[in-house]
């Protein structure tokens, strides 16, 4: 009697660890660091896998066989879509085809276009209301949820949707009085995040980093940096400043970098929140 009273306390304990400790073993795996940052504000940190090595550019990525393991073998992924991410979109359509298919996808830029928001810049990850939302979606693939914590999951959720929100709102009053001074980024990538703060890029060196501006192009540039349009300019650390040292020889114009794949980030709660932050404050910064 004494047993099996000591069994019928114990089951409930041990079954919750069960269940635990297969929830802690739920990872996911995101194709880049930015989208990475927005997961996890809602999913442990360190069950997050990023496909794409910090340095290395989402546009021209090539696969290494490793990495096809990491896709073949993920039960839950989360993507940019093939606009900025062909590589995937074969495994992508794989899984689509599939009457049960073994992997969840979630495409950002799907996500986007079913919101009404995408436009031609394939950068989705830097739209703060898609961040919200894959947030959201996010924070129902938390192993939490399984260990009966969903009330956190859906705190923290709450919390980054709201500091994002107050974030958007500070930018635009820090950026209010410098929307008379132009500049110039390195190649169009910001879109989504310069709308939501109301702020427009007089031009950018190039649309796409694979692709080098002709001669033209530079001289019109040239000509904008030397008629005083512009009073900023924003290099990217992933590529040769090379191209803005053409352009801007011999004239003194204030210079910051952005990064919008967040390559110096550490996944945290606030990273995604600490990496726009920061953008906005290096904008403000070079356009003084």
């Amino acid at each position: 009697m004494k047993l099996l009273l000591s069994l019928v306390l114990i089951l409930p304990t041990l079954l919750a660890t069960s269940l635990y400790s297969t929830a802690a073993e739920a990872r996911i795996l995101v194709s880049n660091k930015p989208l990475a940052l927005i997961a996890a504000a809602t999913y442990p940190a360190e069950q997050i896998d990023i496909l794409v090595p910090d340095g290395m550019s989402p546009h021209d990525y090539s696969l290494r066989p490793s990495d096809i393991g990491k896709i073949r073998n993920a039960e839950k992924i989360l993507w940019a879509g093939h606009h900025m991410e062909p590589f995937l979109a074969k495994f992508a359509a794989e899984a689509a085809k599939a009457d049960a298919p073994k992997t969840k996808w979630l495409d950002a830029t799907h996500l986007m276009e079913d919101m009404g928001l995408y436009g031609s810049d394939p950068h989705v990850w830097l739209s703060p209301e898609l961040a919200i939302e894959i947030s959201k979606r996010i924070s129902a693939w938390n192993p939490a949820i399984e260990a009966a914590d969903f009330e956190q999951v859906k705190k923290d959720h709450q919390a980054f949707a709201s500091n994002l929100t107050n974030l958007v709102a500070s930018s635009k009053a820090q950026l209010a009085p410098l929307k008379g001074s132009g500049f110039f980024v390195f190649h169009q990538a910001y879109d989504y995040w310069f709308q939501a703060i109301d702020i427009e890029q007089l031009g950018a060196f190039t649309l796409s980093p694979e692709r080098k501006p002709g001669a033209r192009r530079i001289q019109i540039m040239r000509s904008q940096l030397q008629n005083d349009e512009v009073s900023c300019i924003l290099s990217e650390p992933q590529f040769s400043p090379a191209l803005i040292d053409t352009v801007v020889n011999g004239l003194t114009i204030n210079q910051g970098e952005l990064d919008p794949l967040a390559g110096s980030s550490v996944l945290t709660k606030t990273a995604y929140i600490d990496w726009l932050s920061d953008m906005t404050n290096t904008l403000a910064e070079c356009l003084k």
